[in-house]
């Protein structure tokens, strides 16, 4: 019941219900270019368990949790530059624990689910802007009423899977939020082939979910998100646990993302340190050699993709390796016009799995 967040292509991982049943405020960094832990600044908080990570732009936040005290509404973000922790605007909400997040447009997050400190779980759904340091609740997520879910960035939106209800019933259904273009609504999109809770994932050029429990079963299989389908690839490899995280991490060709994933509690009721990383079976870097065309270079708005077709997956890939899914904006064409200026690589997947990428100047 680690939280985990990335900032600068480097993943860090605290918090959570260490050995010896002790709730833990300490923080770890995984670079992965060298394969190395560092140890950086604890939480100045108590020990807590069931936070929730999520990154705005280069800095990492901690939503909620529980500690010795009950359900926390807590929110800190860490600075990688300088290595210290500051505390922000509390949700003006119950306290909650157990709730998913993720990056939203530039400066802000969505927080959403969760167990509430009364012991019900909710449906609800905050976006945090880290400029203004308030919140704005939004609509809630459809569906049950959950906590433990897992969720990821994918095709420009929030997508939550999964998670269990009032009655720790595993679910298996799935909502997206769009970020980039925000309708305000809540989309139902393909469900897991089981129900799950205590999984993690992340998203990336694929979408990867692994481990979990169903009931009181715990599990090691894995799903790779592939457009419309989940496709079931090899199960982790460190054997059936739950309350484990997963991230998507960097490696030195900022292009070519992998999925780490570990910790966590199997069915003995043992506590794992273990660290693994998945070699994705769909590769940018096995196919760099194809071209793909795009103009004008530099581009301020559309930018243009001849050759692409609509059921293409698109992604956009900046220097520190952060991702923006950015969909068709219309035919062969993406809106950037939102993008920072810089330097870009965009990267499309046809549905065969060949990758093709082109670098660009957003100006």
């Amino acid at each position: 019941d680690a939280a985990s967040f990335v900032a600068g292509g480097k993943i860090y991982v605290g918090t959570g219900f260490e050995v010896g049943f002790n709730l833990t405020n300490d923080w770890w960094c995984f670079d992965p270019t060298t394969e190395a832990w560092s140890a950086v600044a604890p939480m100045p908080t108590t020990g807590r368990q069931y936070c929730t990570g999520f990154n705005i732009a280069d800095t990492g936040y901690v939503f909620g949790g529980l500690d010795a005290n009950g359900a926390l509404a807590e929110l800190w973000s860490y600075h990688p530059d300088t290595d210290q922790w500051q505390q922000r605007a509390p949700i003006p909400a119950e306290a909650r624990y157990a709730s998913v997040a993720v990056e939203g447009f530039y400066t802000n997050a969505i927080v959403a689910t969760g167990m509430l400190a009364s012991g019900m779980p909710t449906n609800e759904a905050w976006k945090y802007d880290t400029d203004t340091d308030a919140w704005q609740q939004i609509a809630p997520v459809p569906g049950p009423s959950r906590h433990r879910a897992a969720c990821f960035l994918d095709d420009g939106g929030m997508r939550i899977v999964g998670g269990a209800d009032s009655l720790f019933n595993a679910l298996s259904d799935s909502w997206s939020y769009p970020i980039w273009f925000e309708t305000g609504l809540w989309y139902t999109a393909p469900a897991l082939p089981e129900p799950r809770y205590g999984a993690d994932g992340s998203g990336g050029h694929v979408s990867i979910l692994t481990a979990g429990a169903s009931g009181s079963s715990f599990n090691d299989d894995t799903w790779l998100l592939w457009g419309a389908d989940w496709i079931t690839i090899a199960p982790f490899a460190g054997g059936p646990r739950r309350g484990g995280v997963g991230a998507s991490g960097s490696t030195a060709q900022f292009w070519n993302v992998e999925f780490y994933y570990g910790l966590g509690l199997d069915s003995s009721l043992q506590r794992h340190n273990d660290w693994w990383r998945l070699v994705q079976p769909v590769g940018i870097a096995e196919n760099s050699a194809l071209e793909l065309l795009c103009h004008p270079n530099p581009v301020n708005d559309l930018l243009q993709l001849p050759g692409t077709r609509p059921n293409d997956r698109m992604r956009i890939v900046d220097a520190v390796g952060r991702e923006y899914i950015i969909p068709f904006a219309g035919v062969r064409s993406l809106d950037v016009s939102r993008l920072a200026p810089g330097v870009y690589s965009v990267v499309v997947t046809d549905s065969a799995g060949r990758v093709r990428t082109a670098r660009f100047v957003k100006e």
